[in-house]
C-alpha cells in the first residue's frame, strides 16, 4: 500500500509540472486580419487572411490582475488543479479533497480540451495552440491514473468474509 502512495505522489507531482508547462504555452490566438507576408515571427499565420498573436496563460493571468480587464474568469479552469494537486501533497488524503481534485482536472480537461480542438476545428488542423493541448491531456491522464489507482487501491484491501 506505501508503494501505490508513493507512485501517486510521484505521479501528483509530474502532473503538477506538465501542468505548469501548459501554462506557459499559447492557449489563445488574439487574430487579425492581415498579409501573409506582413505576419512575420513572433505572429502566427493563419491562414484565410488572418495573422496571429499568441497568448500564454500566464501572461493573460498577469495582464488579467494587472486591473485592465475583468475577464479574470478565463483562467479559473486551469489552475483549479494547481490548487487541488497542491492540497492533496500538502494535507494528505481526504475523501472530500479527491473529489474535489478530480473535480478540477475534469473541469480543466473539458476547458482546455474545449479551446484547443475548436481552434483546431475552425484553423483547419493547426495545432499552435500545443499549451491548451498538454493542459487537456495531462488533465485526462491525471483523471485515468487517479481512477486506476483508487480501483487498485479497493482491490487489494482486504475484504471481510461476514
Amino acid at each position: 500500500m506505501a508503494g501505490v502512495s508513493k507512485l501517486k505522489t510521484i505521479g501528483r507531482v509530474m502532473a503538477l509540472v506538465l501542468l505548469l508547462a501548459s501554462l506557459m504555452g499559447p492557449w489563445f490566438a488574439d487574430s487579425h486580419p492581415s498579409a501573409e507576408e506582413a505576419c512575420t515571427p513572433p505572429l502566427v499565420w493563419l491562414g484565410g487572411g488572418y495573422c496571429a498573436c499568441l497568448i500564454s496563460l500566464t501572461s493573460l493571468i498577469e495582464y488579467l490582475f494587472s486591473g485592465l480587464s475583468s475577464l479574470w474568469l478565463l483562467c479559473v479552469p486551469p489552475v483549479l488543479p494547481v490548487l487541488s494537486t497542491l492540497l492533496l501533497l500538502l494535507i494528505g488524503e481526504r475523501r472530500w479533497l479527491w473529489a474535489s481534485h478530480l473535480a478540477a482536472w475534469g473541469t480543466a480537461a473539458v476547458y482546455s480540451l474545449f479551446w484547443f480542438i475548436g481552434l483546431w476545428i475552425v484553423h483547419r488542423g493547426a495545432v499552435f495552440l500545443w499549451g491548451a493541448g498538454l493542459c487537456g491531456v495531462t488533465a485526462v491522464a491525471v483523471l485515468a491514473a487517479e481512477m486506476w489507482t483508487a480501483r487498485m487501491q479497493v482491490n487489494t484491501s482486504p475484504q471481510r468474509i461476514p
